[in-house]
């Protein structure tokens, strides 16, 4: 028997928090084979959406690998808060599709928090097997300013 909609939302927050403690092996680990992370935004003057990033797992750990050497990280974190809004039946068996609200917050050494960004997760999780694994992650942002860049996920 597959995950339910409490374990997939159980699941989602567990994801949110190994995100919040920059647990990347943690976070990778809860990641499908096959996993997808992107991040767009719509830009209402060319009424397009714009893909902002892109990566497959082995480019995400890739990612985490050299994070330590990015400007500006040290002591910098983000906090996000995910609010559940639908789980439904993907389009393939044992597959939901999970739309969140999320906001995150920076706060950087000094304990300042700001607003980072705004916006959804679309998120594709495979349900079927002994326990949820992401199988696809889209980050659909309303913040298009988001200053000097963090390549940390939202």
């Amino acid at each position: 028997m597959g995950a339910g909609k409490e374990e997939i939302r159980d699941f989602l927050n567990r994801v949110a928090d190994a995100l919040d403690r920059e647990a990347w092996d943690e976070f990778l680990s809860m990641c499908a084979p096959e996993f997808e992370y992107r991040v767009t935004a719509h830009s209402y003057e060319l009424d397009e959406d714009m893909i902002w990033l892109i990566h497959n797992l082995d480019g995400l750990r890739h990612l985490f690998e050299v994070l330590p050497e990015q400007l500006g990280r040290k002591g910098t974190r983000m906090l996000r808060h995910v609010s559940i809004v639908a789980i439904e039946p993907g389009e393939t068996d044992g597959r939901m599709i999970a739309t969140s609200k999320v906001i995150a917050v920076r706060t950087s050494p000094e304990g300042v928090s700001e607003l980072f960004a705004a916006g959804r997760y679309i998120d594709v999780v495979d349900a079927a097997g002994a326990a949820p694994r992401l199988i696809r992650r889209e980050t659909r942002l309303d913040t298009r300013e988001l200053g000097i860049g963090s390549h940390v996920p939202i």
